[in-house]
């Protein structure tokens, strides 16, 4: 069986499967967090890829004793827990099992797209390829993070300046993308992270992964690609071009400055607001973004078989923490003043604040 090293933030992770194009496709994906697989990493994930039909009520996981019902699509005992169907992702199993200080987690996944979805795109699976690097690496090392390093995790975008960190959350659809890409064309500005970002309440720290840009955002970036480099993915699948973004050990960590929650407005503006308030508008926001909502469903089922004491409390006060080290603001967007607006509010207020 294949397998590749990953590594993020110190956290190591074994990945294996016999489905080489899915391997191939892993270490593209994850790029500059790939390294040489070792003995004894704090995670080790196998994946089991099939085609055909798929029946959510069949174990394709190796029994290792006697298995409870642990609730519904749910089996297991002291030392492994099986989720037959995560009702998030149609073909989807998961297996959690630990042994001493090393977790192993198994994902299998039945690949049966319709007849007339292959015809139109024969490079089909490169979605679920897509899709399943969420259980094959980032929702486990989210998870150890959060469980053993005491982060948490954020939809924001993050940029590093000579003022501190700064941070563009909210919803999908509210401009983060653009106004970070946008703030990327001033000087001394560099990328933390696009689209998800960790705290451990003192500093902010990137989540590697693919970039994913419009023509609009490209159109800004005029062939100056900030050190993105291309990665390729088949057209056709997907509306964006993704983009590998930069490692560099000099953004590991940053402090956080100041936070921005954009939403679309008749007129721009910028408002403080409380950190409290705006900490508790992030963990809303998290939760109705899909990407974290189906982690936090992921990271429950390891939370109720291994429980450990105050890890519904810890997620909030570790954010609540961040916030207060920043100036917290919402930002009113008017499409109408361009983008350009944005980011001298955000740079106006900015260097105001933090004087």
């Amino acid at each position: 069986m294949s397998q590749l090293g990953v590594r993020m933030h110190g956290i190591t992770l074994t990945l294996e499967s016999e489905h080489a194009p899915l391997l191939e496709y892993a270490q593209r994906h994850l790029h500059g967090l790939v390294e040489s697989a070792i003995a004894a990493p704090h995670i080790r994930v196998k994946c089991h890829w099939s085609q055909g039909e798929w029946d959510a009520e069949h174990n394709p996981f190796p029994v290792s004793g006697a298995l409870n019902v642990i609730g519904k699509r749910m089996l297991g005992n002291a030392h492994e827990l099986l989720w037959l169907d995560t009702l998030r992702m149609k073909g989807l199993q998961l297996r959690f099992s630990r042994a001493g200080e090393q977790w192993f987690f198994e994902v299998a996944f039945r690949f049966h797209p319709k007849k007339e979805k292959l015809e139109n795109l024969p490079e089909y699976e490169f979605k679920k390829y897509f899709s399943l690097m969420s259980y094959l690496a980032y929702y486990p090392l989210f998870w150890y993070l959060e469980r053993f390093r005491g982060w948490s995790v954020l939809h924001a975008s993050a940029l590093a300046s000579t003022k501190g960190g700064l941070m563009i959350g909210g919803l999908g659809g509210v401009g983060k993308t653009t106004t970070c890409v946008a703030l990327l064309q001033r000087q001394g500005i560099e990328l933390l992270a696009e689209n998800l970002i960790f705290t451990d309440g003192e500093f902010i720290y990137p989540c590697y992964e693919p970039i994913r840009l419009d023509e609009n955002s490209l159109a800004m970036l005029d062939g100056d690609l900030k050190g993105l480099a291309p990665m390729f993915f088949p057209e056709g699948l997907k509306d964006k071009t993704m983009f590998h973004p930069p490692l560099r050990e000099s953004l590991e960590k940053v402090k956080p400055a100041a936070l921005f929650l954009p939403q679309f407005s008749p007129q721009r503006y910028v408002k403080a607001i409380p950190p409290e308030l705006a900490a508790e508008k992030m963990l809303a926001m998290n939760r109705l973004t899909r990407e974290l909502d189906d982690y936090y469903w992921y990271a429950a089922a390891l939370d109720m078989h291994w429980p450990a004491p105050n890890r519904a409390q810890q997620r909030s006060e570790v954010l609540h923490r961040c916030a207060a080290r920043a100036h917290c603001f919402e930002l009113g967007i008017d499409r109408a003043a361009g983008v350009n607006a944005v980011v001298e509010d955000i740079l106006h207020v900015l260097a105001r604040a933090t004087d």
